[in-house]
């Protein structure tokens, strides 16, 4: 290409390039020196492609300068910047331009790289290499931002850019790599998907602020990115898919803020997250589904303040999770749909204290399998519409229900089979509405108040070794009775056995006893009957001081009978002198024998005493074993 061939702009550009030297074809009015506006430019203004990309190519006589570089501002550049497989080996410098068509970087390599402010119908920079800075800056990019496989060595910056490629990826960048930040914040905006899948970023990628639109797409598609200082991307607004899937941050995941939106599909796919610095949801509005099922977040998860939506199915899906830390949603956190930490571990407390969880006809919180390594609070002001559900959870310390209040009307309401926690706090704000299963839990401390049991408590199997507080038996026994299982022996005996642990012998007795009692309702009709002459003359062997008052009535009744007419001896000449109660004893008592009941012959009325008397002291004699043996054994 000739000089002579080449316009005035373009002479000014050709001669400051040996020297770097800067040329800025603006007037100063930021009304007219706006790249949108360059349709009204002078020709003055206008560069062509295919000179820059001569001079960058060392095919146009600029050579001999020391520090060279193509600086150039305000010019629209006509033509295609064709620069495929390029080793340019100064730095570009092309801002507040407007190209009139794409610029093709296709595996060129440069030293640095900067559009910023300028408008671009696209830019073809699949596998770049840039060897400093690529800036993007407030950038206006139609058609599509292209760099997948390339490679920064410091930082790509967007700030304050606007791609715009609707129903399509505005960036494709897979397996990027930045060895400084990625930044797109300051008011960065995006309409289209943007796709950093595997991507690699040597510092931090800094969203805050940004707007992105994507929807049904991903507004941010970071599955399998490798992050070494954080990601923040506080206060953004985005429609479409976040998606972090698989993605390793080394330090702080952060969304605080934010308000995402994907109605009816995934707002955030994080399944399989590594999260080393902690994943931050506080005080985000999010419509979708949140999901980190499988994902390890290190140093906590914080959703307080938070407001998930996803109405009718799952809001957040959490299983099998790994929070190496705390796990916080406090602060009026609200969720509209399922909260789901089945077989999730976290190692520190949860926290739920004021939340709301809101999926009526349904199950707020699903947890079967959870392991928490120290306190789950689901109390002080904690309202849940729908299920809980902790089956087999493990709580390290305390689960604590102080004051939820909790509301499945005819659900279970609480589901805690096979809970094992040292201390569980059940003092609910009022009425459980639905019913609570405890069977088959292992609680060291069951804290609790009668004004807040429900309706149905079923409590077969459960294990304590302390009920506070501690209420008469009497208190007890309509606890017990609301198990809708009806009669189940080991409820009665842990109870039971509770009270003697506690030295209450009495109390003991009457929990045993009662047990018994309702056992017998569900026998049959002779069993029954045989239950009630146990119960009347011994209670069950919990009450054996009333087998000594019958057998005193007896012996009196016999003693006053047979005292008043000496019944008839069978041998008068051998018979020994009669005593009407040692008499009255030998009827009685079926094992021992003192040689009257041989002796004499009662007839008539005396006769069927007689036989009532042996009788009676039959039944007492089979009663009184079977009830002492049922008490040693339970005792």
């Amino acid at each position: 290409m000739d000089v002579d061939d080449l316009n005035e702009a373009e002479r000014a550009v050709v001669a400051a390039f040996p020297r770097g030297g800067r040329v800025d074809l603006r007037t100063g009015d930021p009304v007219r020196d706006d790249p949108g506006n360059a349709e009204a430019w002078p020709a003055s203004r206008i560069v062509r492609a295919r000179v820059l990309a001569a001079l960058l190519l060392g095919r146009l006589g600029a050579e001999g300068g020391v520090n060279p570089a193509l600086r150039l501002r305000g010019a629209r550049i006509t033509g295609e910047l064709d620069l495929p497989f390029a080793e340019i080996n100064v730095p570009i410098l092309l801002e507040q331009c407007r190209f009139d068509e794409r610029p093709d970087l296709y595996w060129a390599r440069t030293r640095l790289l900067s559009l910023n402010g300028s408008h671009l119908p696209g830019l073809q920079a699949s596998n770049i290499q840039v060897d400093g800075h690529l800036r993007l800056s407030r950038c206006r990019i139609t058609g599509g931002l292209r760099m997948p496989g390339g490679r920064v060595a410091a930082s790509l910056i967007m700030d304050g850019a606007s791609l715009r490629h609707p129903g399509e990826t505005a960036l494709a960048a897979e397996h990027l790599e930045i060895g400084g930040d990625l930044r797109a914040q300051d008011g960065f905006d995006c309409d289209g998907e943007i796709v950093l899948t595997s991507a690699r970023v040597g510092a931090a990628v800094r969203l805050d602020d940004a707007r992105l639109h994507a929807p049904g797409g991903l507004a941010f598609g970071g599955s399998n990115m490798t992050v070494q200082v954080g990601l923040f991307a506080r206060g953004i607004h985005a429609i479409g898919e976040i998606s972090v899937r698989y993605a390793r941050v080394s330090g702080p995941l952060t969304l605080r803020g934010s308000r995402l939106s994907n109605p009816g599909g995934l707002a955030v796919r994080g399944g399989g997250l590594n999260a080393e610095g902690g994943l931050f949801l506080s005080l985000t509005e999010i419509e979708g589904q949140v999901r980190l099922g499988g994902a390890i977040i290190n140093r906590g998860l914080n959703l307080d303040g938070a407001y998930l939506r996803n109405p009718g199915d799952v809001a957040l899906r959490a299983h099998g999770c790994t929070v190496d830390g705390g796990l916080t949603a406090r602060q009026g956190l609200r969720v509209d749909g399922e909260v789901v930490l089945a077989d999730a571990t976290i190692t520190g407390p949860a926290r739920f204290e004021g939340a709301t969880l809101n999926n009526p006809g349904g199950t707020a919180l699903w947890a079967a399998g959870v392991s928490v390594g120290k306190i789950l609070n689901l109390c002080d002001g904690f309202t849940a519409y729908g299920r809980i559900v902790l089956t087999s959870a493990r709580v390290g310390s305390r689960l604590c229900l102080d004051d939820a209040v909790l509301k499945a009307p005819g659900e279970v309401a609480l589901k805690c089979w096979r809970l094992d926690t040292p201390e569980l706090a059940l003092r609910t704000a009022g009425t459980v509405e639905g019913a609570v299963d405890l069977r088959h839990a292992r609680v060291g401390v069951l804290r609790d108040r009668p004004e807040a049991w429900p309706a149905r408590l079923r409590c077969d199997g459960l294990s304590y070794e302390v009920l506070d507080p501690m209420l008469p038996a009497a208190r007890r026994l309509d606890w017990l009775a609301r198990d809708p299982d009806g009669y189940l022996p080991n409820a009665y005996e842990r109870l039971s056995a509770m009270y003697r642990d506690l030295g209450s012998e009495k109390d003991a007795r009457d929990i045993a006893l009662a047990g018994q009692r309702r056992r017998r309702a569900t026998l049959p009709r002779l069993a029954r009957i045989w239950g009630h002459l146990q119960d009347v003359t011994v209670g069950y062997g919990y009450r054996p001081l009333r087998a000594g008052a019958w057998l005193l009535a007896l012996l009196t009744v016999g003693a006053v009978v047979f005292g008043g007419s000496e019944p008839p001896a069978f041998d008068p000449g051998a018979a020994p002198p009669f005593n009407p109660v040692i008499y009255t004893l030998d009827l009685l008592l079926p094992i021992i024998d003192f040689g009257q009941e041989r002796a004499f012959n009662p007839v008539g009325a005396q006769q069927w005493l007689a036989w009532g008397l042996i009788a009676a002291g039959w039944v007492l004699a089979t009663t009184i074993a079977a009830g002492l043996t049922r008490s040693l054994r339970r005792g």
